[in-house]
């Protein structure tokens, strides 16, 4: 079996994946990076999600105001040029960026190519060799082969814990997660504003709920932000079977989805002016899944830590979101915490508790269920991505902890 060696080996291309690869390799380590997908960008890209959460203060302001900087803010930032969009808001103090999906993935691929870093697509952990209290290496099957990759440190940023699962690690689950959602996108639609189609949708799904033309649970569907465009606009409906990572439950979570959206479709086109001439466009390629199995950490972020704003001399991150839980049989639920404030991630929270060399990012950070659920969102996987990257530096460059903590401040909190 052929090896390769590394310095850092980051698994999982999305958004907190790239940027942990980007921290890593702009300390002068070699960096490989892989991803299961043809592509990068993870769920903001095979999931379609279409907006960026958790980038600006939590405010009832009409002005969009960064609660991020260093790289969560040069990311976002050019994705709004070259996307050409720009944040939006809603009545609640919720600001949050549109982007296009294209974009999205080139402007990932740039970065990996801009900072040399090995990249392997369609690639996948198989199993993990650790010894002593470390990672020494892991064997990953790619498209045509398996084969072999030495690390001195991994960050994990595949979302659900894949290296923790597969070392035996102690994992923080639940019976039932978050209700799952699918992204679709109409095209040929007659011209119309957002706020109104949202209106219109309820209105009409509801009406049908009433006249059992349609099950209850048809009544989770939502329009992206900012996805009208051109007469094509895209749409999250709610799966209404438990998100379990039993065997085949992924599968069932996108057969579910596609026969929903097939109705959904058909219902549209019958029953709502909007879409009278309309047409089904696409289904993105991968189901929503909000969270996931994740490890235990050297500190575990809760949700007392979330609402109280909590603050850390060891932050390496702002959390400018609030705790956004969807549940099976219901609509978003959502609990804030005061306006203008913020909550912060202390640097444990991506530090495994039983292996030195192996640090999480982005969805799989070490978080209660409702921390993590808010948590999750993009603007703050940057941060938490691109702070494991420079704490996996600290490791194998034997620099303090507290050093590299000061050193993520001064471009993340306090710049």
């Amino acid at each position: 079996m052929k090896t390769i060696e590394t310095d850092i080996l980051v698994v999982g291309g999305g958004s907190a994946g790239i940027a942990a690869g980007v921290a890593a390799a702009s300390s002068g380590q070699k960096v490989i990076l892989i991803e299961r997908n043809s592509y990068l960008g993870g769920k903001a890209t095979s999931a379609e999600v279409g907006t960026i959460c958790g980038l600006y203060k939590f405010s009832k302001s009409e002005t969009s105001q960064f609660a991020v900087h260093g790289f969560a803010k040069m990311f976002s930032q050019k994705l709004s040029t070259l996307s050409g969009t720009q944040a939006l808001h809603n009545n609640q103090g919720l600001h949050y960026l549109p982007y296009n999906i294209e974009v999205y993935k080139k402007v990932c691929l740039d970065l990996i190519k801009q900072h040399q870093i090995e990249l392997h697509l369609n690639t996948e952990i198989t199993e993990v060799t650790f010894s002593n209290q470390l990672v020494e290496s892991v064997k990953v099957k790619s498209e045509n082969s398996y084969f072999k990759i030495d690390c001195k440190s991994i960050i994990d940023c595949s979302g659900d814990s894949v290296v923790s699962r597969l070392a035996g690690l102690r994992l923080i689950t639940n019976d039932n997660y978050q209700a799952a959602a699918q992204i679709f996108t109409m095209q040929g639609m007659a011209e119309v504003k957002e706020e109104t189609l949202g209106i219109l949708l309820m209105k009409e799904l509801h009406k049908a709920i009433q006249n059992n033309i349609l099950e209850n649970y048809f009544d989770r569907v939502y329009v992206v932000q900012g996805s009208i465009k051109n007469n094509m606009a895209s749409f999250k409906v709610g799966i209404p079977i438990p998100v379990t990572y039993q065997q085949n439950n992924i599968e069932d979570l996108r057969a579910t989805a596609n026969e929903m959206i097939n109705r959904l479709a058909d219902f549209f086109t019958q029953h709502v002016s909007v879409f009278k001439n309309a047409s089904l466009h696409s289904i993105a390629p991968e189901v929503g899944l909000r969270v996931g199995i994740r490890p235990v950490g050297k500190y575990i972020l809760t949700e007392e830590d979330v609402l109280q704003c909590r603050k850390f001399d060891s932050a390496i991150a702002n959390g400018a979101w609030p705790i956004e839980e969807w549940g099976q049989d219901k609509r978003v639920k959502m609990k804030y915490f005061k306006d203008e404030d913020f909550y912060q991630i202390p640097a444990d929270c991506l530090i495994s508790d039983a292996i030195e060399n192996l640090f999480f990012a982005g969805r799989n950070i070490s978080a209660t269920d409702g921390a993590i659920a808010s948590a999750r969102v993009m603007g703050i996987c940057f941060q938490t991505g691109y702070a494991a990257g420079k704490l996996a530096v600290s490791q194998i460059t034997n620099t303090s902890k507290l050093s590299a903590i000061k050193a993520i401040q001064e471009e993340q909190i306090f710049a």
